[in-house]
């Protein structure tokens, strides 16, 4: 998805524009699937009430915060520091009470934190505001998967995310509104590269990691998913000629390796 975006801020596609249009056919398409196959239910009361807040209020702000931290840091670090959250979200699961705190743990969540900061090289040529929306991405996405782990346990991925995804949408229809709309006027290569981004990077993306949870079990997809940020880093070097210091690389490391420390630590718990 970072790949896709710097690829469609390149042919003039800004932000608002992007998410707005992501959002909504992302909605539709999950909508016309639900339908063919006979699977779009309505929550009851509750749970759509907090669907309609993780769409409208925590997608949206996670979405906003992390695209336009591509705007200033290189795909390869925002990747990099957005998979903080694995440590994250079990630092929040200690705070609720849901987690016991262990060694394994204490030394997951340090190792993200160094990671983070040597990532993050606030002496190197990196610009601060950028790190701190991706930071703020990663702590907002954090939240959301907190709030949605204990209360849509009874609701289906596909389904949750059709409403969460429609409400975000709803976000961006009324953000776009107060500030005098926006203008679609985009090149063939940009409606290429924002397609890619709402049906392969949010539609399939979404679709089949919830099936491969359904099939090896959260924790070993948590582990396999921790390919993500290395293949992000690879895909921008190659691609937008990015490159990482030492101190980067080390700190990527350490928060590949926080992450898979804590997908592994919860699997032997569960066990």
């Amino acid at each position: 998805m970072p790949i896709f975006a710097r690829l469609a801020y390149e042919n003039h596609v800004n932000v608002r524009e992007l998410l707005l249009v992501r959002f909504i056919l992302a909605f539709l398409a999950m909508g016309a699937f639900l339908l063919a196959t006979g699977r779009l239910v309505v929550p009851d009361k509750n749970q759509l009430l907090i669907l309609l807040a993780l769409g409208g209020v925590g997608y949206f702000v996670q979405s906003t915060l992390y695209f336009n931290s591509l705007l200033y840091v290189p795909v390869s670090i925002v990747s990099l520091i957005l998979y903080t959250y694995p440590p994250f979200v079990t630092a929040g699961s200690l705070v609720l009470g849901w987690e016991k705190m262990s060694v394994s743990l204490a030394v997951c969540l340090s190792l993200a934190l160094v990671g983070l900061g040597l990532v993050a090289n606030p002496t190197g040529h990196v610009v601060f505001v950028g790190v701190l929306m991706a930071l703020g991405a990663s702590i907002t996405y954090t939240i959301y998967i907190l709030v949605s782990t204990k209360v849509l346990r009874e609701v289906s991925g596909e389904v949750a995310s059709f409403y969460v995804m429609g409400a975000a949408a709803v976000s961006f229809v009324l953000l776009d509104s107060l500030t005098g709309g926006i203008s679609i006027s985009w090149n063939f290569q940009a409606w290429i590269w924002v397609l890619l981004i709402s049906v392969v990077s949010t539609i399939v993306a979404i679709t089949t990691f919830f099936q491969g949870v359904r099939l090896i079990g959260p924790s070993q997809a948590s582990i396999l998913s921790s390919i993500e940020p290395a293949t992000a880093v690879i895909a921008a070097s190659i691609l937008f000629a990015e490159s990482l210091n030492a101190y980067q690389i080390g700190g990527g490391l350490l928060i590949v390796v926080a992450a898979l420390m804590t997908a592994f630590s919860k699997r032997t718990r569960r066990h």
